[in-house]
């Protein structure tokens, strides 16, 4: 009877160990319960930042499926959710979770196969706001051409999605990037990751990133990354209503306001900001009001930092 129950309980501790485990599966996302009454995005809350305070601690990202994530970007649907996904040797896939880091919904790409999918954007589409992944990864710089997968802002649940998909090439040869947005009049920018810290930036207008299907990149000039923050660039945002981006490395965010066009997007100097401790920051995106940036690393459990516009 003894050897029965001790059975008994080891089977009940590998059961709730797989339930447990069950949690972080894409298959199966906790929902994050302040999200249940975020609602739709308000582009009126949008507003202006002076200064903004340390980075926050906000919550883990639990689920194992993110173990390489790369890239980051607010909704413009739903507040409070941010899309991400992981780097090379994953699948067409990406998925949105919480500032939290709790896990919300997976959405595979059918039609596709991803080579290094490097950083995720949202912007103006012909369907309204999109999702856009960029795979743009190239780390021996032999791509002969990259890609932007794109499809309509998704309902906050699992699904397969068909993306429309735009294969675009250099005009100066291959590159390697990491960072790439989407301005709020929706012009795509990548910019290219360096080991020489002078990155360069490519272009794209708003028309032929939501009709093309093959295009050239526009270089329009090129960017010095401070050596604060090492010369590698690993990601970037647009601030959702301001002339504004940043830049981030592996260690460090940089703040760039511009007064024209995307051609301006650099010329003046960068605003230092203090990142949260990340040993492989590769993900950054402003919050859909502007309000906040926020950050996550690579790796297992990567701790999600929340800057807040300061009072």
């Amino acid at each position: 009877m003894k050897g029965l129950c001790a059975s008994l309980v080891c089977a009940a501790l590998v059961l709730a160990c797989e339930t447990k485990g069950d949690e972080t599966d894409p298959t199966n996302p906790t929902p994050d319960p302040a999200l249940a009454d975020a609602g739709p995005v308000d582009p009126a809350s949008c507003r202006a930042c002076a200064t903004w305070g340390d980075p926050e601690d906000t919550g883990y990202v639990e689920s194992t499926a993110l173990a390489e994530l790369s890239g980051l970007a607010a909704s413009r649907v739903t507040n409070g959710v941010y899309y991400t996904h992981n780097d090379s040797g994953d699948t067409a896939r990406f998925f949105a979770i919480s500032e939290a880091g709790a896990l919300q919904a997976e959405y595979r790409l059918q039609g596709v196969t991803a080579e290094d999918v490097e950083d995720v954007a949202t912007g103006p589409c012909p369907e309204g706001t999109c999702v856009f992944l960029g795979d743009i990864g190239d780390n021996e710089e032999k791509r002969k051409s990259i890609a932007i997968y794109r499809v309509a802002e998704p309902a906050l649940a699992n699904a397969t999605l068909t993306p429309a998909v735009l294969v675009l090439r250099y005009p100066d040869g291959a590159h390697n990037a990491e960072a790439m947005m989407v301005s709020p009049a929706g012009e795509l920018v990548i910019v290219s990751k360096s080991e020489t810290g002078t990155s360069g930036v490519y272009t794209l207008d708003r028309a032929t990133l939501g009709s093309a299907k093959e295009a050239t990149l526009v270089k329009a000039g090129s960017v010095v990354v401070p050596k604060e923050g090492g010369a590698l660039v690993t990601g970037a945002s647009f601030h959702p209503c301001e002339k504004r981006v940043v830049l981030r490395t592996y260690s460090a965010l940089f703040e760039y306001r511009f007064t024209g066009g995307i051609e301006s997007l650099f010329a003046n100097e960068p605003t230092l900001l203090p990142a949260g401790r990340e040993g492989q920051g590769e993900a950054v995106a402003y919050s859909a009001d502007g309000a906040t940036i926020v950050t996550v690393s690579e790796g297992k459990r990567p701790m999600v930092h929340a800057k807040r516009c300061a009072p």
